[in-house]
């Protein structure tokens, strides 16, 4: 058991979202054309991929697929492009006008001039029609790539200005501009991201590392692995492998050499006092690490992302009053100069468990059984 001073506060201001200043995006809008070309570089030199593949994958999408098809086949009963079409050619081939229509594009998103990942969009959304099928007319639609497309949903407008790249890509550019060590790193930094997808695919974008990890090109944190526990200057705690290096600027080392399976106890507060104080318990392996994030303060991914911006993970912004680590089969106990007071609550979420009828912190402390 320890005893700790209280911390500095920091406090975040928040925008008229309700999101705080950089809720959303990573550094990815902030690279020119150089750190593209370096990052495909990198990829090329580590084996991910090869120049072959790049090139013959860009041809690929340099042909949108099926794109004039798409609408020629849409379905009937959700889509009214065929019956429009009937109403106003009477006896002319769909097909044509869809294909006349398609040569006479651009060829290029028209908002960002991308040639790549094309889609058939709407100029005049659907959802602002009595019947959307009235929206479907060749003359309402134009290009867009993929990314501009889903921006302009009402879901995605307000953030879509803060990042530059689809989900899909944005997966595998977090996965391998960060390297995120644990599956929850990489929700997290999704998350922060912007990105509101099922967490399935963050699973699913998470075997990249496991298959990279098996060829030696890719390190994951794992439970019989031993891990320094820092505390930041915002309160924020995350974790690194145990080094002997000094601890990070604006860090100090709580715990040296922990055992990935031990699980980190500790009371904290708002104010410092014990009427705003509850018992946390968070196993290491949810304990995020600390990674560089272009102009994003470093203990970001200490924030359990949520849609609505962020609830912040216990004790950031918090005083942290005593802590404990225990093994998975031990249990930690209030105790009071040294006396036991009863056993610590149990924990049910990340919020924490406020403790009944404490009325002062002194004196207070862990121990483990």
């Amino acid at each position: 058991m320890e005893q700790l001073d209280d911390d500095i506060k920091i406090s975040t201001t928040d925008n008229d979202e309700g999101l705080a200043a950089n809720a959303h995006g990573l550094y990815d809008s902030t690279w020119n054309e150089a750190r593209w070309r370096e990052m495909a570089e990198h990829l090329v030199r580590d084996g991910i991929v090869t120049w072959r593949e790049i090139t013959t994958t860009i041809l690929g999408e340099l042909n949108p697929p099926q794109v004039g098809t798409s609408i020629a086949s849409a379905n009937k009963i959700k889509f009214g492009f065929k019956g429009n079409h009937a109403r106003l050619h009477p006896n002319e081939s769909f097909m044509p006008h869809v294909m006349r229509w398609f040569y006479e594009r651009s060829g290029r998103c028209i908002d960002c001039g991308t040639r790549l990942d094309l889609q058939a969009d709407h100029i005049d959304g659907r959802e602002n029609y009595a019947d959307p099928t009235e929206a479907d007319l060749l003359s309402n639609l134009e290009l867009r790539c993929r990314r501009h497309n889903v921006a302009k949903r009402k879901s995605h407008v307000a953030r879509a200005g803060r990042t530059v790249l689809p989900a899909q890509q944005a997966l595998m550019w977090i996965l391998f501009e960060i390297r995120p060590v644990t599956k929850l790193d990489l929700a997290r930094l999704c998350r922060i991201y912007g990105m509101t997808m099922a967490g399935i695919r963050f699973e699913e974008a998470w075997a990249m590392a496991l298959w990279l990890e098996r060829e030696g090109q890719y390190v994951i944190a794992r439970e019989n692995r031993l891990y320094d526990i820092i505390r930041w200057v915002d309160g924020s705690i995350t974790r690194r492998f145990a080094s002997d290096d000094p601890p990070p600027i604006g860090g100090r080392i709580l715990a040296k050499a922990a055992m990935g399976d031990q699980i980190l106890c500790f009371l904290a507060s708002v104010d410092g006092t014990a009427s705003t104080a509850r018992y946390y318990e968070f196993p290491l392996d949810q304990v995020p690490f600390v990674y560089e994030l272009g102009d994003r303060e470093p203990t970001d991914i200490a924030i359990w992302p949520l849609q609505t911006g962020g609830t912040p993970l216990a004790p950031r912004e918090m005083s942290l009053h005593v802590f404990e680590l225990r093994a998975p089969d031990e249990s930690c106990h209030l105790a009071r100069n040294g006396v036991l007071e009863t056993a610590a609550p149990a924990m049910s979420s990340f919020k924490g468990v406020k403790l009944a009828r404490m009325r002062t912190l002194d004196g207070l402390s862990l121990v483990v059984h």
